[in-house]
């Protein structure tokens, strides 16, 4: 089975980047993380090349079915409710998933 990584890309206010910051580690990763198939979560900030994006949110999921039950579930309803209510007026955010081709 090949394992699902689930991209979520996103750009802060300034003003708003410690408080981002600081709920994404401490309270938004660990909710992330409680759901069942959810194998790691890690995150960046873009160095160069990156010009839309900030920061990075990369969670690997164990199989294709996994991602899917996650993204259609409660779970990440609240997830995106919470985010939304905290930042979604002050940020842009994107969302990817991929699938692993190799090896």
């Amino acid at each position: 089975m090949a394992t699902i990584l689930f991209v979520v890309k996103a750009t802060i206010r300034t003003d708003r980047e410690d408080a981002f910051n600081r709920w994404y580690n401490e309270e938004h990763v660990p909710h992330v993380l409680q759901f069942k198939g959810l194998v790691s979560a890690r995150r960046y900030k873009a160095l160069e090349g990156e010009e839309t994006y900030q920061y990075m949110a990369v969670y690997e999921l164990q199989d294709e079915a996994t991602y899917r039950r996650f993204i259609a579930s409660e779970h990440m309803k609240t997830l995106r409710a919470d985010y939304d209510a905290r930042f979604g007026a002050v940020s842009q955010r994107a969302r990817f998933a991929y699938t692993q081709v190799w090896p």
